[in-house]
């Protein structure tokens, strides 16, 4: 179990070294932090020089400022109050968790409360709390959501939306019951009367799908289960013909069309959904997209996620290659053979497009396929993912083409996919011994589980 101890504890530790031992502060940083380390103490949440900085009470001072004069109503210093406590909690965590546990956030949601009117105080206010909150939205209360929800009524500013959304979005992340609890304040309401405004710009529409992102992630380990399938399901319901059309509205925006391509593809959760996308004509978007931006290594990342989201569908799966994607995708692999993540992507796509489909597979090997993917997997014998991806991708594209698979064969598959076994273990196993299996390759599978030749009583 990891061990923590307060900002007070270390503090007096280094003073003791500097005082009773005559050690430079340094030395005393130093020496106090290797005591702790030895036993086992996480100092993530400590700052290491708060009691010899000649600035160690800037948080609180500003803190106190700020304070005093949202109840005095005097906001004439304020804005430069905020930059320069924001510019102390963008250093780490450790100041973040130590303004966190000094009222910061209750000073700060009362100093938004009295300026929300006033854009020149609320924007840095609002950047100040989206500092304190990153990496740390335990903070977030009842209080706070409802705030949110208020100015996305009453604001209009576009400037200030984005801030506003990047703190929401920032409150989002690994925290599962925020996320439910912002989505139950009807944010999707809000958000889907952003997305159809008839002058939405390209910022403030990739600040929407962040928030929107957000909403449906699964990263909060201390929840086992979480609502991101629901909250995906009812905002695909309620926006996903409005995000397909706007990707041909933002044509000339290759981040914004990232984004959208992004955003769609962690929507998709549901048969129907694919169809959707595919009958407001994000499938030929999707197409001429890899085909336009041809050396746009994230356009071409983000357009085989999306690919690979919606192959989750067997008719637009069939569609998707009936189209003439499988050279694109094979010619992506090939063009960025040396980023991981469209690699990554690449083999994904191939493996979700060729799944229970031999026609599918009998396209892209005559494509030239195998001999494509084996050069991208030599990029990278290190990285698990790549390997799993790929012995997947194999494992579909020959379990019904035997007569094919010979090519991964003569391409030398088998030295790659046992190498990867014997580097990587367990980690990969399944997959590889899976996919030697279908090539009709030798592998030693384990019989994992044998009875004892009793017989049942019961």
């Amino acid at each position: 179990m990891v061990r923590v101890i307060k900002q007070e504890t270390y503090d007096e530790v280094v003073k003791e070294n500097i005082e009773e031992f005559a050690m430079s502060p340094e030395e005393a940083i130093k020496d106090a932090i290797r005591q702790f380390e030895a036993q086992g103490v996480d100092l993530s949440n400590i700052i290491k020089d708060l009691v010899i900085s000649d600035n160690s009470n800037v948080i609180l001072t500003c803190l106190e400022k700020i304070n005093t004069a949202t109840k005095d109503n005097n906001f004439e210093d304020v804005t430069k109050i905020l930059e320069e406590l924001k510019t102390e909690l963008d250093k780490d965590i450790a100041r973040r968790l130590y303004a966190g546990k000094n009222n910061g956030y209750s000073i700060l949601l009362n100093l938004i409360k009295e300026t929300k009117n006033d854009v020149n105080i609320l924007k840095p206010a609002l950047k100040t709390m989206t500092a304190l909150m990153t990496g740390h939205p335990d903070l977030l209360n009842d209080e706070g959501i409802k705030l949110q929800i208020q100015i996305l009524d009453e604001q209009s500013d576009t400037s200030t939306i984005q801030l506003l959304l990047k703190w929401i979005k920032e409150c989002c992340i690994k925290h599962e019951i925020n996320r439910q609890n912002i989505f139950e304040a009807e944010i999707l309401k809000r958000l889907t009367a952003l997305l159809t405004k008839k002058n939405i710009t390209g910022p403030e529409l990739k600040a929407v799908c962040s928030v929107i992102r957000s909403l449906v992630l699964d990263d909060d380990l201390r929840h086992e289960y979480g609502k991101a399938h629901e909250h995906a399901t009812q905002i695909a319901r309620a926006s996903l013909g409005i995000l397909t059309n706007l990707l041909s509205k933002f044509t000339d925006d290759n981040t914004v069309i990232g984004d959208l391509m992004f955003t769609l593809a962690t929507l998709v959760v549901r048969n129907e959904f694919c169809e959707e996308v595919e009958d407001a004509g994000g499938l030929t978007f999707i197409l001429d997209v890899m085909i336009n931006h041809p050396d746009a290594e994230k356009l071409n990342w983000q357009a085989l996620k999306l690919l690979s989201s919606l192959a989750g569908n067997d008719k637009v799966k069939a569609h998707i290659v009936t189209c003439g994607s499988a050279p694109l995708i094979i010619s992506a692999i090939s063009r960025f053979k040396s980023s991981e993540s469209v690699v990554t992507a690449g083999f994904a796509c191939i493996s979700a497009l060729t799944l229970r489909s031999s026609s599918n597979s009998g396209v892209f090997f005559d494509c030239g396929a195998p001999v494509v993917m084996i050069d991208a997997m030599k990029q990278f014998p290190k990285s698990q993912n790549i390997i799993r991806t790929a012995a997947r991708a194999i494992r579909n594209m020959t379990v019904k083409n035997k007569a094919e698979a010979r090519e991964f064969v003569a391409y030398g598959v088998e030295s790659i996919l046992t190498d990867a076994i014997k580097n990587h273990g367990a980690a990969v196993e399944a997959e590889v011994k899976a996919a030697l299996r279908d090539l009709g390759l030798k592998v030693d599978l384990k019989e994992c589980w044998t009875g004892k030749g009793i017989a049942l009583t019961n």
